[in-house]
């Protein structure tokens, strides 16, 4: 009777480990592990348990181990997380070309590469899925303007993809911080 509840035990958190997530889920789990690296590990290990990913799933995997390359001391052991975290990142986009979420993490995972090691070559090309696709991350206004604070950050972009971004920001800031007018009288 006690090996039966161990064994049930052992099944029900696998299955709760081997769950799949929603791009907000992943959003949100993802910003905290890069705070905290409990959280990062406590992402990674549900991650790493699905057999399945979706390409988003995997995407974010891959930045997870991207993210570890801050808790390493070796440069051996950060390229070899840097080398799997690309990895994932090229399989998630080769899966789903036209997303353009999956296109922003790893132009932000490129933008940080040295470009001595060459591989951070995907950037353009990425940004050109990005800017096709104005409406990307219309359902998270704050996140989107993280997004556009990270991109114009970067310099990364052409004159013309900042002034994109740019005017984007104002509607933005407009949205999230709107001018409360006091009438007098």
């Amino acid at each position: 009777m006690k090996w039966l509840l161990i064994f049930s035990s052992f099944i029900l958190q696998t299955e709760i480990s081997c769950q799949q997530f929603n791009r907000q889920q992943l959003r949100d789990l993802f910003l905290q592990a890069t705070d905290r690296k409990t959280a990062l590990d406590s992402l990674a290990t549900k991650l790493e348990a699905i057999q399945n990913k979706t390409p988003t799933e995997e995407s974010y995997y891959g930045m997870c181990n991207g993210l570890y390359c801050q808790y390493d001391d070796g440069n051996w052991a950060k390229l070899k997380h840097v080398i799997k975290s690309k990895n994932h990142l090229n399989s998630a986009v080769e899966r789903d070309a036209k997303d353009p979420e999956l296109r922003f993490l790893r132009v932000m995972l490129e933008h940080f590469l040295p470009s001595y090691l060459g591989l951070n070559k995907h950037i353009a090309e990425d940004l050109n899925v990005i800017f096709a696709n104005p409406h990307f991350i219309d359902d998270n206004p704050s996140l989107k303007k993280k997004i556009i604070e990270f991109l114009l950050w970067s310099k990364r972009c052409t004159a013309e993809q900042s002034k994109l971004l740019q005017a984007q920001m104002d509607e933005l800031n407009k949205k999230l911080n709107p001018v409360v007018v006091k009438k007098n009288g």
